[in-house]
């Protein structure tokens, strides 16, 4: 079995129901089970490598709580979190966004400038601006500015404007992380399809801990601003910690959380004696693939016309699956004309 299956992948069907098809198998639990504590921490970063960092502070928290009844991670681990999305966050910009964003190919963007420079003046004045009026501030910068990513926004505005998505955002406070990690432990398909309190919920970087309005980012347009200040936020010498912690579940038992680029990863251990009986994952890409959450109604309410594959990659550019995904457009009318 190769690297590329074990991964999985994910099939997108604009205009059907179900719109999403196929997505990763738990493998945490198989790959650990019998191994010693430290085993979390070393082996997997090696199978979730796109947000390794975050998936070994996590497992070293988790692994803590267990055995000690609480953790905290230092600042070293804080700071490799924060570089660790800075990174993923211009991965984002400089391999997927031309391509999804664009309807024609696309150069991909100068990074290597100062920030500043992105905005022609003050990206701290940007970020104010952001969070007094994100959709104001997205428009001013994206209408004028001469950078890539700028122009990027900009084509994609009339079309990402119009795929309207009420935020339905994760929480990230102390009593819903403890509710979800004892569903983890009782709920043997939680992980396959986790829920609070029986609804689907969503988590990106436009639903952060420090962020008190999520809401207000009602738009793909808005989300995909929210990804770009989100990077602006952390490039900050004074930015806000993400969110970072462990709770105990009871003797042998916790669970432990990372804020990542693409929302909030949670990890999940029991140990008996001195070995791993039981521990999960649940990746961001996890609540943002349920089969009734916003992603897949926005998919399945496009229409199957020559705008579906166009506004289905601007979807999936928001919310950055960590799977390979293949857009199937095969239920689009024939003869309409098809923009990927």
């Amino acid at each position: 079995m190769n690297l590329a299956h074990l991964a999985g992948s994910l099939r997108v069907r604009p205009g059907q129901r179900p719109a999403l098809v196929g997505g990763r198998t738990p493998l945490a639990g198989r790959l650990l089970r019998g191994q010693p504590p430290e085993a979390a921490a070393q082996r997997l970063p090696l199978l979730y490598s796109l947000c390794g960092r975050a998936h070994r502070i996590a497992a070293e928290l988790a692994v803590r709580a267990a055995l000690h009844g609480g953790a905290e991670p230092d600042a070293a681990a804080r700071q490799a979190l924060r570089e660790e999305n800075r990174r993923e966050h211009l991965r984002l910009f400089l391999l997927d966004w031309p391509r999804l964003l664009s309807e024609t190919p696309a150069s991909p963007p100068g990074l290597d400038m100062p920030l500043d420079a992105w905005f022609e003046g003050s990206a701290r004045d940007w970020l104010r601006h952001w969070q007094a009026d994100p959709r104001q501030a997205l428009v001013d910068w994206s209408g004028r500015g001469r950078h890539a990513l700028a122009r990027l926004l900009h084509e994609c505005r009339e079309q990402a404007e119009a795929l309207p998505m009420p935020v339905q955002a994760l929480p990230v406070d102390r009593r819903t992380l403890l509710d979800i990690g004892l569903r983890l432990g009782a709920e043997e398909h939680f992980v396959l399809a986790p829920h609070v309190h029986g609804e689907p919920r969503e988590t990106g970087a436009w639903s952060r801990l420090r962020d008190a309005a999520p809401v207000r980012y009602d738009s793909a347009w808005l989300r995909l601003g929210a990804r770009l200040a989100d990077f602006v936020a952390l490039s900050q010498p004074e930015a806000a910690a993400l969110a970072c912690g462990a709770l105990s579940l009871g003797a042998g038992q916790a669970i432990a959380w990372c804020e990542t680029a693409r929302g909030l990863l949670l990890h999940r251990v029991r140990l008996e004696g001195e070995t791993i009986h039981d521990y999960q994952v649940l990746a961001p890409t996890e609540w943002n693939l349920h089969p009734r959450g916003t992603l897949a109604r926005a998919l399945e309410a496009l229409p199957l016309d020559g705008t579906a594959a166009r506004r289905a990659a601007l979807l999936l550019a928001v919310f950055d699956p960590c799977l390979a995904c293949e857009l199937d457009t095969t239920a689009i009318a024939p003869g309409a004309p098809c923009h990927a």
